[in-house]
């Protein structure tokens, strides 16, 4: 008995042992040590979210907001439209927040007022941005320093603000509330680095948004009211002279305020890995470390050391092969091709072995090559990763299988009607 009570004691020692250093060791590889107060790094393709932090927690977002403006502008304007800068629109901004230095009275375009918001994140151009948007259908607003245009100056903010709580709504947003363009410190303008992943999400979607929030300066050419102008990117990431330079962020917002502290929305790119961190209420550490840059680089690393973009299905791969109703001998046979490359972001190391789920919306012929007959969908975490499926060729209508179902149609109709009136005699004998 002894020898048993020493040989489970020795084996109960050896098992605590191990899984003391094996729990220290996955503690060590998987802990993240982040500095801010919240932030949240999702795939900025498909929204999975691999780490957070007080993701939900409602916080200032400072200027991070102009990313909802820069999407509200692009959706509503041509980016050649010319824009007259109210009195208001300059003078309404706050000391010591950032300018663009832009002139009552000069003439700019939506594109060049949406580069000088974004990457200089100046507050006036926000400004003169939501007035114009708000005033799509009333060109002629007024735009002097009387108090009637100041009156019209607050209610097209107050209008545009709307629009940016509507959108937000509709990207899916849980706990946002925006009552400026800019991000000017207001207790009722907040939101959740959740939202904001969602809102960078949307914005990263779009070719203009992505394209500018990617410069590290913008030139804004010389007119008869300004001088040749360059404006600096807020993105350290992005700066080669940047002791926080990181060669994979490709964007997109920074924001500061007392309240709000230290924010980005930042996206980076890797061979096909495209990731979205959000971090708010950053700080400087003592040793003079700036954590909402520091913090970024962390959670980009993590999530490029950690995980592993796996082609579900490519561009161009058959899905499936189905026989088209009522097509030709010689071309009801159909490949449905894949339109879309469905990438999903995996542990590394993790094998996916998931059955997708195919919608066909048209198998009657005729059928036109590269016409959409379904989609293809893959749910992976709760998340669907969908496609068009096309079809891969022509398929041609066989008039003899028309006729054929016209003549079985007839004949069931037929058949119904003549067993309407036979059985309701029988039950009447009975």
């Amino acid at each position: 008995m002894k020898l048993i009570y020493k040989f489970f004691t020795i084996c109960f020692l050896l098992t605590s042992i191990f899984l003391l250093v094996f729990s220290s060791e996955s503690f060590a590889n998987s802990d993240l040590t982040i500095d801010s107060e919240a932030c949240i790094l999702i795939d900025a393709d498909f929204g999975k979210v691999l780490y957070e932090k007080n993701s939900s927690k409602r916080l200032y977002p400072a200027s991070t907001t102009k990313v909802m403006t820069a999407i509200l502008t692009v959706e509503n304007c041509n980016l050649q439209d010319n824009v007259t800068v109210s009195y208001w629109a300059i003078n309404s901004v706050p000391p010591t927040y950032t300018m663009g230095y832009i002139k009552e009275g000069q003439v700019l375009t939506v594109e060049e007022l949406l580069n000088i918001t974004m990457i200089a994140s100046a507050n006036d151009a926000a400004y003169v941005l939501a007035e114009y948007i708000a005033n799509l259908d009333n060109p002629d607003y007024l735009k002097d320093s009387s108090a009637e245009a100041k009156t019209s100056f607050e209610n097209s903010i107050a209008e545009f603000s709307e629009m940016m709580n509507n959108k937000a709504k509709e990207i899916g947003c849980l706990d946002t509330n925006f009552v400026n363009p800019n991000g000017i410190h207001n207790e009722n303008h907040y939101s959740t680095a959740y939202d904001l992943a969602l809102i960078g999400k949307y914005a990263y979607s779009n070719s203009v948004i992505k394209s500018i929030g990617s410069k590290a300066t913008y030139d804004l050419p010389k007119n008869a009211v300004n001088n040749h102008t360059v404006y600096r990117s807020t993105i350290a990431l992005l700066r080669s002279d940047s002791k926080y330079y990181y060669e994979y962020a490709n964007g997109m917002k920074t924001g500061y305020t007392d309240p709000a502290g230290y924010c980005i929305i930042a996206t980076a790119k890797k061979d096909d890995m495209n990731l979205l961190a959000v971090v708010l209420h950053g700080r400087y550490l003592e040793d003079g470390t700036a954590t909402r840059e520091s913090d970024c680089i962390k959670l980009f690393n993590y999530g490029f050391e950690n995980y592993t973009s796996t082609a579900l299905i490519k561009e161009g791969d058959i899905a499936k092969t189905i026989s088209v109703v009522n097509g030709t001998d010689e071309s009801d046979s159909l490949d449905l091709v894949c339109t879309d490359t469905l990438d999903c972001l995996v542990d590394s190391g993790e094998v996916i072995d998931i059955t997708p789920v195919i919608n066909l919306t048209n198998v009657i012929a005729p059928i036109a090559k590269g016409e959409v007959v379904g989609t293809i969908t893959y749910t992976i975490d709760d998340i669907e990763y969908s496609s068009d499926l096309i079809a891969s060729h022509d398929v041609y209508s066989s008039d003899a299988k028309s006729l054929i179902i016209v003549l079985s149609i007839i004949f069931v109709i037929l058949l119904i009607i003549v067993l309407g009136f036979i059985i309701p005699r029988k039950n009447g004998k009975a």
